[in-house]
Order: structure tokens, then C-alpha cells, then sequence
């Protein structure tokens, strides 16, 4: 009787571990952070921003009050934009692209 006991035991723990294993991972919390590199700058305005990255591929993001001034990026400059998540997307840093990147 003991070593059902055991055995049912050791079943339960089995099952409630896959059953933790196997939950999805909730949605990362805002302010993750990301990066998006090789990009030029091809629209900007005080709210919104659009980049292009060295495939021809844009991405549009919603920019809040931490960007700099659309003034600061130049035409034809290519960056590293680091970047985090939230209701809009909040500037970190951005550096010039080092130089094989930009062939890629």
C-alpha cells in the first residue's frame, strides 16, 4: 500500500510539472528592450517615425517625448537604434552602423 502511495505521488508530481512546463510564457512586460540595426531614417515627424533597413524592408514605430529632434538624422546616414517597448516606442541610444553591417 505504501509504495502505491508513493507511486501515485511521484505521478502527481510528474504530471504537474509538464503541465508547468508546457504553459506558453506570458507577453514580455513593457519596456523590453530591442534593437534595430542598419536603419536610415526616411520619414519623421514629432510622433511618428519610419525606418529602412539595408533590404528594403520599413518599419513604422510611434515615438514618445525621449527621441531627439528629426533634425538630428542626417540623409543617407545608417544606425543602430536601441530602443524599448511601451504604449509608444521610447529611445534609448542610437550609434553610426559599423561598416560590414551595412553590406549585409
Amino acid at each position: 500500500m505504501k509504495k502505491l502511495a508513493i507511486f501515485a505521488a511521484a505521478f502527481a508530481f510528474i504530471l504537474l510539472l509538464t503541465k508547468i512546463a508546457n504553459q506558453v510564457p506570458p507577453e514580455p512586460p513593457p519596456g523590453t528592450a530591442f534593437s534595430l540595426k542598419a536603419q536610415q531614417v526616411i520619414q519623421c515627424s514629432a510622433d511618428e517615425i519610419t525606418l529602412l533597413d539595408t533590404h528594403q524592408k520599413s518599419t513604422h514605430l510611434e515615438k514618445d517625448g525621449t527621441w531627439p529632434d528629426c533634425g538630428s538624422f542626417q540623409k543617407e546616414q545608417v544606425l543602430d537604434f536601441y530602443l524599448s517597448r511601451g504604449e509608444k516606442t521610447r529611445f534609448l541610444s542610437a550609434e553610426p552602423t559599423v561598416w560590414w553591417r551595412k553590406a549585409l
